[in-house]
């Protein structure tokens, strides 16, 4: 029972701490701009046969990652990069949190604030192409 109450309050305090992180993420967010697009190629195409939107993020602490939303915009291919493995996560509906096998994702407005491995990244998107 104790080893459970541990693990209730430690996904509490992950949570939390992932809100308050993509908050000030958002606030630091709208004062930096994103730098330009990277060269590298991004992940397997025939993993996104059914793309609707792909971005590159570049995060507060220097990642950067390929997000692709597929089918009906409740999957997200998520690829770190440069050489990262390509990771599918899932929302049950609009707005709810994606999950994967390794890692989570919020968006919010321009950010996503991803939860990998216990640690969290506030990223941002690149600006539109002209």
């Amino acid at each position: 029972m104790t080893d459970l109450r541990a693990s209730l309050h430690q996904t509490g305090l992950a949570t939390t701490r992932l809100g308050a992180v993509l908050v000030a993420g958002l606030i630091v967010g709208a004062c930096n701009p994103a730098p330009t697009q990277p060269t590298e190629p991004t992940h397997e195409k025939h993993l996104t046969s059914k793309l609707i939107g792909q971005r590159i993020m570049y995060c507060d602490d220097g990642t950067r990652a390929d997000v692709d939303f597929i089918d009906d915009g409740l999957k997200m291919a998520v690829t770190w990069l440069p050489n990262g493995k390509t990771e599918i996560l899932r929302a049950q509906r609009t707005g709810d949190e994606f999950r994967g096998d390794q890692s989570r994702a919020i968006v919010a407005g321009g950010a996503i604030a991803f939860m990998r491995r216990g640690k969290i990244h506030v990223c941002h998107r690149t600006p539109e192409e002209t």
